[in-house]
């Protein structure tokens, strides 16, 4: 009787320590890209309560910082949630974007007269994203007190996400923790990251270095193709520009050949040196103004690396639907242009010049990536979704 008791409690304690499933779950991905509407929400609505998925409790939500990064933590049963701000309208965060000359992957940032030993590679030719890194050193401190948290209330389990600079941030996150030095946080601990319209945040090989540790279903990159913000900042292909299938292709296939592309390569190739100076010389001077909103940074010196690569796994949506809206509505009440401008089956009219263009960066919206991940996955939800955008989000 004794042994059974023994052989139970042991079943329970591998149960409620038990890791993560590997794999792109959808439902997973609907609930955190919903948590990521969070701020959003909040912003303009100042509740998020109609968003947040059924079970799921924010339990915190840390201070802002010089960078004007936050994060929260949700819990919900025996699986604990990290959702990272992205891009906000003030300056000091468009500073961190902007600061995208690369660094060492290991390396000592200094805020005020803290060091901030980090590490998001142990390969010495892996570079990061200068603001991405500084931002994480910010937060670290609060982000291992948190998770420590968790732990002591048996959570081991955690999902980290965040959309855009958010979603880079988590990726960052991830590596981050996966590094840290032996006893810093519990080894109990399994990590798996979605992130949303993540911009990228390293070179070929802290990707392939990142691919190798997480890509095998625990972490994913979740991409929207007509939005601009995850082909920044500069990327480019830094193998043989022009190769006998580049050859093939333009010689009897040109409607496919990437003319754009490969004039693209060859132009950033071509000019590299310079363009890598520009970005180091930007750095530098994003660098004194970050040091002017808060604490004296010393960063690690640039390195001279300015191509930056997508982390995997990606998982790519599609586009969000935009609404139509007519430039100008009176055309309904006028006969005779009526019966000069054809309507389509869908009622809508034929000629797209009647319509008004969507804003630059609405496919990059949080709320139009949970729209497009119901469509894809759950589109019984999506047919009773009352809310297929944010009106605000609609507008220039």
């Amino acid at each position: 009787m004794k042994l059974n008791f023994i052989i139970l409690l042991l079943f329970v304690s591998i149960v409620s320590h038990s890791q993560f499933k590997g794999g792109f779950e959808p439902k997973q991905a609907k609930d955190l890209a919903a948590i990521g509407c969070s701020y959003t929400f909040l912003d303009l609505y100042n509740s998020d309560a109609e968003i947040i998925p059924s079970g799921y409790k924010k339990i915190y939500t840390s201070e802002v910082n010089t960078l004007d990064n936050i994060f929260q933590i949700y819990t919900q049963g025996k699986s604990g949630v990290i959702n990272l701000r992205g891009s906000t309208a003030k300056k000091s965060s468009w500073l961190e974007n902007f600061y995208s000359s690369m660094i060492p992957a290991t390396g000592e940032i200094l805020i005020g007269d803290q060091k901030h030993p980090y590490s998001f590679s142990k390969n010495s030719e892996a570079h990061v994203h200068s603001g991405y890194a500084l931002a994480i050193c910010y937060l670290a401190k609060d982000l291992i007190g948190q998770i420590n948290a968790l732990n002591q209330n048996g959570i081991y389990n955690i999902l980290i996400t965040g959309h855009s600079q958010g979603g880079a941030l988590a990726q960052m996150l991830t590596a981050y923790l996966h590094h840290l030095p032996e006893g810093k946080i519990s080894n109990k601990n399994h990590y798996k990251t979605y992130a949303f319209a993540s911009p990228m945040c390293g070179n070929l090989v802290f990707a392939n270095d990142y691919e190798q540790l997480f890509g095998n279903g625990y972490s994913f990159n979740v991409i929207n193709p007509a939005d601009v913000v995850p082909t920044f900042p500069l990327s480019y292909n830094d193998s043989t520009l022009f190769t006998m299938a580049d050859l093939k292709t333009f010689l009897f296939d040109r409607e496919h050949f990437d003319y754009k592309g490969k004039v693209t390569d060859g132009m950033i190739q071509l000019f590299e040196k310079t363009i890598n100076n520009t970005i180091t010389f930007v750095g530098n001077s994003v660098n004194k103004q970050i040091s002017k909103e808060g604490d004296t940074i010393t960063m690690p010196a640039p390195v001279k690396d300015i191509n930056y690569i997508r982390l995997a796994e990606v998982i790519e949506t599609k586009p969000a639907h935009y609404p139509k809206k007519l430039k100008d509505s009176t055309i309904l009440q006028n006969d005779s242009l009526m019966s000069i401008y054809t309507l389509g089956p869908d009622g809508h009219f034929e000629n797209e010049e009647l319509y008004e263009k969507e804003p630059v960066f609405y496919q990059h919206k949080p709320y139009n990536y949970y729209v497009t991940i119901l469509e894809l996955f759950f589109p019984d939800q999506y047919a009773k979704l009352e809310k297929k955008y944010l009106v605000e989000n609609a507008r220039e």
